[in-house]
Formats: C-alpha cells, sequence, structure tokens
C-alpha cells in the first residue's frame, strides 16, 4: 500500500518532469506498523522525544535492515526505463546540524555523531548506485554555518562538511552534495535582505537568503570539488518566506522576498534546484505563514493564491520582470544587480 502511494507521487512529478530528491528520514520505533523491526531500525541511543531517529548503523542487523529497505526503493524507482517512475537522488536525514531536534542518535561528540551520519551516507550511496550510476547522496543543512548552536548537542554545517571532506580523504570520495536550507535569520521575518548575522566570508555566522553566494563559492574551492574535478551540487531543498497575517503590506513583502531569492540564485551555477516551503500555509508550523496559497479552509478565499504564488508562477518565464518589478522598492533598489555581493576570503 505505501509503495502504490509513492507511486502514484512519482507518476505527477514523472508527468511534470520533474527532478526528484527523496529524503530518507527514520521514524522513532513505535510508530513502525512493526514494533520489532522499528526497534531494530531506530538507533539504539535514540534520545526518546518527538523527532526522526538517526539509521540504526550500530549493528549488523541494524544496517541489513536499512540497505533491504534502501534496496527495495532503489530497485522499485531507479530502474532503467522508469516503470515505477523515478527517485533521481537521495537526501540523508534532516538538518543535521541540528541532529538534537531532527536525526536523533543521543547526545554524542561531533565527530562520532558525523560517523554515524556517514555510515548512512555511504549504505544508501552503495546501494542506489547498484542500479543508477547517476544517483547522488545530499546531506542535508539548516542555515547555521558557523553560529555556535544554543543547544550544546547540536553542530555548525561548516564544521560537519570541513569533517565530511576529511572522512572522504581517507576513505575514498564519492559523489555527495548539499541539501541546504537558507531560510532568512529570523523565519518569521521576509525580509532577509536586512538578516544581521550574515557577512560575505566563509566565517559567516549564518548562511541565508541575503549571503546565498557564500555557499555557491563555497563548494567551488579545489578541496571541495568530488575528487578535484566536479563541483558538488547544491539544492535548496527547503525553504521559504513568511507572511506575517495577510494584510496587502505583509503579503507583499513575502512575495518580494521570493524575488529576491529568485535573483540572488540565478547567477549561481553550483545551485540545481530550489524547493519552496510550503505550498500553502498550514496550521502546525508555530504562526508561520511560509505558503504560496492562504490556509486551506480560508471562507473568504477558497483559492488563497497570495500574491506571491503569482511571483512563483512568472519565475522563468517571460513575465518575471514585470511580475517582480514591485519588489525593488521594496527591497530598497533600483536594480537587481544590486541584490549580489562578491565573497571575500574565498581562498580559505
Amino acid at each position: 500500500m505505501a509503495l502504490e502511494e509513492l507511486d502514484k507521487i512519482l507518476l505527477a512529478t514523472a508527468k511534470l518532469h520533474m527532478v526528484v530528491l527523496g529524503k530518507v528520514n527514520i521514524a522513532r520505533a513505535d510508530r513502525w506498523d512493526s514494533p520489532e523491526l522499528g526497534r531494530l531500525g531506530q538507533h539504539p541511543d535514540y534520545d526518546p522525544h518527538d523527532v526522526n531517529s538517526m539509521a540504526n548503523v550500530t549493528s549488523f542487523a541494524g544496517v541489513q535492515l536499512y540497505a533491504a529497505i534502501l534496496d527495495l526503493l532503489a530497485q522499485r524507482y531507479c530502474q532503467p526505463g522508469n516503470p515505477h517512475c523515478r527517485i533521481h537522488h537521495w537526501i540523508l536525514h534532516n538538518e543535521i546540524n541540528a541532529g538534537w531536534e531532527w536525526t536523533n542518535c543521543g547526545d554524542k561528540p561531533e565527530l562520532v555523531y558525523l560517523d554515524q551520519y556517514y555510515k548512512s551516507m555511504r549504505i544508501v550511496y552503495n546501494t542506489v548506485r547498484k542500479y543508477d550510476s547517476h544517483a547522488q547522496v545530499f546531506i542535508s543543512l539548516a542555515h547555521s554555518w558557523t553560529l555556535t548552536p544554543v543547544n550544546p548537542e547540536n553542530f555548525t554545517s561548516r564544521s560537519l562538511l570541513d569533517n565530511l571532506l576529511l572522512f572522504c580523504r581517507k576513505e575514498g570520495d564519492f559523489e555527495w552534495g548539499i541539501g541546504f536550507h537558507p531560510y532568512p535569520e529570523s523565519l518569521m521575518e521576509p525580509k532577509s535582505w536586512l538578516d544581521q548575522k550574515c557577512d560575505f566570508t566563509f566565517n559567516t555566522p549564518l548562511i541565508t537568503f541575503k549571503n546565498i553566494e557564500v555557499l555557491d563559492a563555497w563548494v567551488k574551492q579545489p578541496r571541495v570539488l568530488y575528487r578535484g574535478q566536479t563541483i558538488r551540487p547544491v539544492y535548496l531543498s527547503e525553504q521559504g518566506s513568511n507572511s506575517r497575517d495577510y494584510s496587502p503590506k505583509a503579503l507583499a513583502k513575502q512575495a518580494a522576498s521570493l524575488a529576491y531569492v529568485w535573483k540572488k540564485i540565478a547567477p549561481l551555477d553550483s545551485i540545481l534546484g530550489f524547493e519552496y516551503h510550503n505550498w500553502m500555509d498550514v496550521p502546525w508550523e508555530g504562526g508561520l505563514r511560509l505558503g504560496l496559497r492562504k490556509f486551506a479552509d480560508d471562507p473568504d478565499d477558497p483559492l488563497g493564491r497570495k500574491p506571491i504564488w503569482f511571483v512563483y508562477q512568472a519565475l522563468g518565464t517571460p513575465k518575471e520582470e514585470a511580475a517582480i518589478a514591485f519588489a525593488k522598492p521594496i527591497i530598497g533598489i533600483t536594480d537587481w544587480k544590486q541584490v549580489l555581493h562578491p565573497v571575500t576570503n574565498s581562498a580559505k
């Protein structure tokens, strides 16, 4: 039944000629249909709170289960000819720099935590590559770059990436990329161009929409290239701009933020995709209204299309410039070139 539901989703994406990045998350044990398999699939050091678990890579049986599930998915969705449609690439877990909240395996030192994650990456990579020689895996990271985490169980994105490169030098490189979430500094505030904890160096505390150029420059360093030759791909795999309410002013700021980020990422050739989150406002996101549409139960507007919806529709089409011209005075610019900035210290 679960595979049939996934088939329906992937058939829809195939009809739209979409590249699909499947995210691999491990639910906590009590959410598995089989409690026995759930206990085996959950990491043994998982802290029992309401987040996903790291894969259980600590035992032979745990690895066998994980690999078997992945092999089932890869056999079905990485076949020549796409008989069941396709998952092209694989994002490994969620925002691992904030692993305590999103991909938990207990309170671990950074290198121990990364070792667990690295094993998960290798298992997925080796499994899907049996069926698709083009499939890549992506490390999932949130916008904290060098900023010391408030939660001492968490880490910084740059340190995890630097150490991942060291792991690869010791054990052999493989084709991984970065699934990054460059939300604004405050998820409540759509005016990312006003973010304060951002600069245009590799030591920036955060990488948000404002300084996304830093990530593009970072992956182009010779030491970061895959086998010293190929730029590692970046997918902006989860991010959006908030509308504090549904007033015309708030909705215009939200729409301007999307125009801003589009003009920021368009020249950056390492960034291969941008997945907007969320397609509609939902009640379980802590008061955020990130959607392209309003809440589904809005009686005054059943379609619920916000101004940002029309901006999103126009991006990459001949209607783009006319659709986003309104955003310039909101951002405080007269030319879109003014949103672009050079990155310094790019040799470090």
